[in-house]
């Protein structure tokens, strides 16, 4: 996505011959506030990694890769960020491994902010598919949900109401793009992940 490549170059921080390839220039980069705020914002959004890949240390390896190594994480993922302009850390970087980490897995889904009904359809389902949930999936009869003159944004909330008596949350991880990072959660967790989400700096919300 070109918006990433644009914010990027406009952040990107002077540095000196002296200072560039030091340790300090790759932890700021990671954690741009440094000290103690940055520690709890490790903590959290680790923890959050954890809750939402169902104890992945597979996803964790990575977001702690990106926060501690951003210079590394960018070298061994470089073709799966270009896809969204990412050629060098920025300061969201672990956010972003976080949501691509989670894409492997197929535990997160990423659409357009226009998108088609069935692909939207076909995202909701997969996302279930692979948490296991309301099976079999002829059964959740989320067609009848949504309304086919009604917007993206519409339909995603028209399906959070939908699935919420079942006790599952759509949400989305907010990547400041314009497109929705969908995923399922169960409502009994959706709180504490939600408060760990804020509580790294980032947003995870509900529809």
């Amino acid at each position: 996505m070109s918006w990433f490549r644009w914010w990027n170059k406009s952040r990107k921080p002077d540095t000196t011959a002296s200072d560039a390839g030091t340790m300090g220039q790759e932890t700021s980069a990671a954690n741009p506030l440094g000290g103690q705020a940055a520690a709890d914002k490790r903590e959290a959004l680790l923890a959050l990694s954890r809750k939402l890949s169902g104890g992945s240390e597979q996803v964790a390896g990575e977001v702690a890769q990106a926060l501690d190594h951003p210079d590394a994480y960018v070298g061994q993922w470089g073709d799966r960020l270009w896809n969204r302009g990412i050629e060098e850390p920025i300061p969201d970087l672990a956010w972003i491994a976080l949501v691509d980490a989670l894409g492997e897995l197929g535990l997160v889904w990423e659409i357009d902010w226009k998108q088609e009904i069935e692909t939207t359809l076909f995202a909701v389902h997969s996302l279930l598919d692979r948490r296991g949930w309301l099976l079999p999936a002829a059964d959740r009869r989320l067609e009848q949900a949504i309304q086919t003159d009604h917007d993206t944004f519409q339909q995603l909330n028209e399906l959070h109401d939908w699935l919420r008596p079942h006790g599952i949350v759509l949400g989305q991880l907010d990547i400041n793009s314009d497109s929705y990072v969908l995923i399922v959660v169960r409502e009994d967790d959706f709180t504490e992940m939600e408060q760990l989400a804020k509580a790294s700096g980032y947003t995870l919300c509900s529809f």
